[in-house]
């Protein structure tokens, strides 16, 4: 397949100066890629994608402090193709479960990085460029009914809900609020056959995914909203996003 001479921007993911310095390097000698930004740890990364929609490689090392890039990719399942850059083969498989397009064991060649990023381009183009279509091509709205009047949502603008009794308040990125009349065990499955990822964290509150910024045994963060994790979600929660469950303190609620 012929590639196009378009450019696509990198963004690097790696807490070790030394390893974003060379991939950095490699990235300025092929002239289909452009460094986008660079992140020293797994949460800048998480906040950097949520607010830009340039990137089209993602190059991710696997052992970062507090949040791997494993457990990155699972909270945040980016639809851009990842490379992991790693020292660990260890993590190998568990990485193509994740299905990232390659894994470089550090240290790596440049002729080994050149191989990972043509299959990430050959990726890109195979699906037609699915990254910009995603991106910038509007989903169909998610209709919710509050005070008597349908308003299209999109889901990806949804932080989290709360129930409310018999109501819902669905709190959006903007920090508009909408109360339909549904409950939330209810509106979990709406959101889900409408094709949502939402994780319940406590009786009260059905978090998005995506837009997950910090987790504490206790509690986790969306937007500006810290949350509490309760007792008998919590268990799941770290399961689904695939970090190990630490004890709780004192004083957590149920």
């Amino acid at each position: 397949m012929e590639l196009n001479s378009e450019k696509y921007n990198c963004l690097v993911v790696d807490d070790e100066p030394i390893a974003r310095k060379i991939i950095k390097n490699y990235i300025q000698q092929i002239g289909l890629l452009q460094l986008e930004a660079e992140c020293i740890n797994a949460l800048g990364a998480i906040d950097y994608l949520r607010n830009h929609d340039r990137t089209d490689i993602i190059f991710l090392d696997i052992n970062m402090p507090n949040l791997s890039g494993l457990q990155m990719l699972k909270i945040l399942q980016p639809k851009q193709p990842v490379i992991f850059t790693t020292a660990y083969a260890e993590h190998a498989l568990e990485s193509y479960d994740l299905n990232a397009v390659d894994y470089l064991l550090k240290p790596f060649s440049f002729e080994r990085f050149t191989k990972a990023v043509y299959k990430a381009v050959n990726n890109i183009q195979k699906t037609g460029n699915a990254i910009a279509a995603i991106t910038h091509e509007p989903k169909a709205p998610f209709f919710i009914k509050s005070g008597g009047s349908n308003f299209p949502v999109h889901l990806d603008d949804i932080l989290y809900c709360e129930a409310k009794k018999n109501y819902t308040m669905v709190v959006l990125e903007d920090g508009k609020k909408l109360m339909p009349l549904v409950p939330l065990s209810k509106f979990e499955t709406l959101l889900s056959d409408a094709g949502g990822t939402f994780v319940q964290i406590h009786r009260s509150y059905l978090v998005a995914t995506k837009h997950i910024s910090s987790v504490t045994p206790n509690s986790i963060k969306v937007g500006q909203y810290q949350l509490p994790i309760g007792i008998q979600f919590r268990e799941r929660f770290f399961t689904t996003i695939g970090i190990k469950e630490e004890e709780p303190s004192e004083g957590d609620e149920i």
